[in-house]
């Protein structure tokens, strides 16, 4: 919303002055047609709070309160702009299950590789993180049939705590140092023995059980 132009509106409708000029409102448009085409819609209540967020960004005096648009303003920007409407959202899994198809994917990736190119996205500025949980206890070995392919065993919580594990790099092979968080109440050095150079940790009770 940065990119949004600057401006006071002039034109008077009545006892309301219009907080933004109609350049202005057009970019709101096209800003909810852009978030609605790469699948990430705006609520009503995350558009208000956006719009909020752009006139005090941009210094354009308005009478919003609640760090949020009213819904007089809301109102006349539906009559302005008929052309965009509120849906009803589907839940996840139904609207994944029926956008989960080649064409749907295809049309994804092809939204994304545009996005790339229009805002010179490249691999160094890709990152994708995740966590895992590993425990400090090695799980005993244990009789079973020969060939079994896995076998399982009950853990206990008294065999070890967990540990969670966040790792984060880039789509260049580039990674940030891992942030460890620790079941237990106090942190000490040693903990962080042996681990890679910037990793950096803290300790949470409640995963101590």
């Amino acid at each position: 919303m940065r990119h949004l132009k600057k401006g006071s509106a002039k034109k008077i409708l009545g006892r309301f002055v219009p907080v933004f000029t109609e350049a202005q409102e057009l970019e709101l448009v096209n800003y909810i047609f852009h978030m609605d085409s790469i699948f990430y819609g705006l609520t009503k209540k995350e558009f208000l709070a956006l719009v909020f967020q752009y006139a005090e960004k941009n210094k354009i005096k308005n009478p919003f309160k609640g760090n949020t648009a009213g819904e007089d303003w809301y109102v006349g920007f539906r009559v302005r702009h008929p052309d965009i409407t509120l849906r009803k959202s589907e839940p996840t899994s139904v609207a994944r299950a029926r956008g989960f198809n080649r064409p749907q994917v295809e049309r994804f990736f092809d939204l994304l590789e545009q996005e790339f190119r229009k805002h010179s996205i490249d691999a160094t500025r890709i990152y994708n993180m995740d966590e895992t949980c590993v425990q400090t206890s090695k799980p005993p070995r244990v009789l079973s049939r020969a060939g079994k392919k896995q076998v399982g065993i009950i853990s206990s919580v008294e065999r070890g705590k967990l540990t969670t594990v966040i790792c984060c790099c880039n789509a260049a092979g580039s990674f940030i140092p891992p942030f460890m968080i620790f079941g237990r109440k106090r942190m000490v050095g040693r903990l962080l023995d042996g681990a890679p150079p910037g990793t950096r940790a803290t300790c949470s009770d409640i995963m101590a059980g």
